[in-house]
């Protein structure tokens, strides 16, 4: 290349999973780059389209560079809307569950309770997602935000299976990818222009980008690799492939070209995003050996793997990103300008990698499980005005603060009993089973020292004294309560044992049959006097109790695989051929 020639930098935009419009990625990459030069994206969709035989949007406020876009997402859309080519979404998480445990059998030491772990724990993620998805439809009624999750999870799925196990398909995926990149090369050869091709890909995107680069690299015919100097990847699955379809990176064992220089690879994930991660084994693999020198993906704190949590929706943050300029405006200083000053109003700021958003960070946390307990409080206090109406009809005025203190105490005891009934579905190891029975040991405590002089609770601890011919002070009664907790906690870890694929059933069974006989023994039981309210709404406020108790069982299990296998990305097995970027770990 002539020194004295400035090249043409051209942004080519691989698009994820999902229903995509055409040229609408690449639009929104135009739209980050303008911002980062401080100007404004009004470029309407219809201009991207190729007028004649340019395949390149050259825009006229943005001088030297160039944008076009790899569209493959008609071939899975072809495959969905052909129907009964496509398999469900339970059946193939079983096939998953099939390699994880063929393929890693042997190095992984993987035993059935691993085995059953990792389903029960995968069961439990497509259980609610359901859930979730309920939760964002009202959220979207409400006019607080506008998600489908259970949309993108599942156009994920499909897109996977086409890339990864349609080979015909997923052939046909890499020669769009290819055919695209040699007419960008071609366009610009014609004119005599020199060119730097940079690729931002997202989603199973990524996969496809990389793919595209590793059969041009071990292939002597693809001129246009050698003018390749970035590739910007977020919310990457990358990992999850080279894992669970090695067999796609199988031919890729030496590249047959050498680059002028290695190819600076950069990579970007939300702690929230249940798609994208740290891609070390996609790093052990094609930054050593062989492929050493051809890209520029170190580690460590000042390496390319930038981790961060920045969006306050879990599951949303696969898509945030295109909103983020701090992600964008990193990789278009520090690769795209290679660190040299553009002219831009806040260069300064994307000197570092985009960092966490403190707010946001907290909100991932402790807002899921606020919500849960919320739901759990709300279920309480159902039960409790049907229970009390009953025992007492007569329309009477009560204090505020004493409801309040009764449902919150009644409803850290069951919180209690959830977390530590749920834990052990959840991981095998015995430091968070610690910690759900500590959890418990609160709940339990806090409920002892409350005061409880209500009726509801006198008389259900009374009719269990009853049955053991004793008789104890009102303070004893919330410590008989606590006993029936015990209790009701070692029968559903019997019978998580004895039915261990019976899933939330193992709590519900036995904690219906426990406020079956609380609520009877609160209206009928010993010593309590004859009542002249309606017992159908108690009925009513039962089955709607236990629903709402399954969904903040549900929404627990989530919120903690969540964090434990995805936001904190913990290896699935011991076994060291499984990283961090795996399934999730017991």
């Amino acid at each position: 290349m002539d020194e004295n020639v400035t090249p043409k930098k051209v942004i080519v935009a691989v698009h994820g999973v999902g229903d995509q419009t055409q040229y609408a990625t690449v639009k929104q990459v135009l739209s980050q780059f303008a911002r980062y030069h401080g100007q404004a994206a009004a470029v309407p969709l219809g201009n991207f389209h190729p007028s004649g035989s340019s395949v390149v949007f050259r825009s006229k406020d943005l001088s030297g560079l160039g944008f076009v876009e790899v569209y493959w997402a008609g071939v899975p859309r072809d495959a969905v809307d052909k129907k009964y080519v496509l398999e469900d979404v339970k059946p193939w998480v079983k096939t998953i569950m099939g390699r994880v445990h063929g393929q890693h059998l042997a190095n992984s030491k993987l035993t059935d309770a691993d085995a059953l772990m990792v389903e029960q724990v995968l069961g439990e993620m497509l259980q609610t997602i359901d859930v979730l998805g309920r939760l964002c439809y009202l959220a979207d009624k409400m006019g607080i935000f506008s998600f489908d999750l259970r949309k993108v999870l599942l156009d994920f799925v499909d897109d996977v299976q086409v890339v990864a196990e349609f080979k015909d398909r997923g052939g046909q995926i890499g020669e769009i990818f290819a055919e695209q990149m040699q007419k960008v090369h071609d366009e610009f050869l014609a004119a005599g222009e020199e060119i730097e091709i940079y690729l931002v890909a997202h989603s199973e995107g990524t996969v496809v980008a990389l793919l595209g680069l590793l059969t041009a690299l071990c292939s002597q015919d693809t001129p246009w690799i050698s003018k390749v100097r970035g590739f910007m990847t977020f919310g990457s699955p990358i990992d999850k492939h080279l894992i669970l379809w090695s067999e796609l990176f199988e031919d890729f064992q030496k590249p047959c070209q050498t680059l002028e220089q290695p190819i600076e690879w950069h990579n970007y994930f939300d702690y929230g995003d249940p798609v994208g991660f740290e891609l070390d084994t996609a790093r052990q693999r094609f930054t050593t050996g062989d492929w050493a020198g051809v890209f520029n993906f170190p580690d460590g704190p000042d390496g390319n793997d930038h981790g961060f949590s920045r969006y306050p929706m879990p599951g949303k943050a696969h898509t945030d990103y295109w909103q983020d300029e701090g992600v964008f405006g990193h990789f278009i200083r520090k690769v795209v300008y290679d660190g040299k000053v553009e002219p831009k109003p806040k260069s300064d700021s994307y000197k570092e990698p985009p960092g966490n958003k403190p707010l946001f960070q907290a909100i991932g946390w402790i807002v899921p499980y606020l919500g849960a307990a919320a739901l759990m409080f709300v279920a309480v206090l159902v039960l409790y005005k049907a229970v009390h109406s009953y025992i007492d009809p007569r329309p009477r005025r009560e204090d505020i603060l004493t409801v309040f203190g009764w449902v919150g105490s009644f409803s850290c005891l069951l919180a209690g009993v959830t977390v530590l009934a749920r834990i052990p579905r959840l991981t095998r190891m015995w430091t968070w089973r610690l910690f759900g029975l500590g959890v418990f040991l609160l709940s339990a405590v806090g409920f002892r020292i409350f005061p409880c002089v209500n009726p509801i609770v006198r008389n259900a601890a009374g009719g269990l004294q009853g049955c053991f011919g004793t008789r104890l002070a009102i303070q004893s009664q919330n410590l008989v309560l606590v006993a029936a907790a015990v209790v009701l906690v070692g029968a559903i870890y019997v019978m998580s044992k004895l039915f261990p694929k019976w899933g939330m059933r193992t709590l519900l069974i036995p904690g219906s049959l426990a406020v079956a006989i609380y609520a009877y023994l609160a209206v009928h039981g010993p010593g309590v006097p004859p009542h002249q309210g309606d017992l159908w709404p108690v009925f009513l406020a039962g089955a709607m109790f236990l629903y709402l108790w399954w969904l903040v069982a549900l929404l627990f299990d989530l919120v903690f695989v969540w964090h434990r296998y995805i936001r904190m990305s913990v290896p699935i097995f011991k076994g060291s051929s499984w990283k961090s970027s795996a399934l999730g770990s017991p």
